[in-house]
């Protein structure tokens, strides 16, 4: 992973999870430096909730807290969702919205 991306409770996600977390993050980063045009920090907080009850260990729910920090302004955006990438894209979609917006 690139060295201006912090991850943070990477640890609780799974090997799979892991490769696309990497390679979604990886694209958007791509993304937003291009956008940006300057160096940042991408600040990514990933937590996990198990619903309790009857199905106590099959699903999970995805907290997902990302955070750009720049020379200019920190920009951040939040998603929760049952489904590990569909958080993870909806996360990034905002960021690369609010950065759109502010370097119009």
């Amino acid at each position: 992973m690139i060295e201006q991306i912090k991850i943070e409770g990477i640890e609780l996600l799974t090997e799979e999870e892991k490769k696309e977390a990497n390679r979604i993050i990886g694209k958007a980063y791509e993304k937003l430096k291009w956008k940006v045009k300057n160096d940042f920090l991408l600040d990514i907080a990933v937590k996990e909730y198990s619903k309790s009850g009857e199905n106590f260990n099959k699903r999970k729910r995805y907290s997902i807290h990302a955070e750009i920090s720049g020379p200019i302004k920190v920009i951040e955006a939040s998603a929760v969702e049952w489904d590990f990438n569909k958080t993870l894209h909806m996360v990034m979609n905002k960021l690369a919205a609010e950065v759109e917006h502010l370097f119009k």
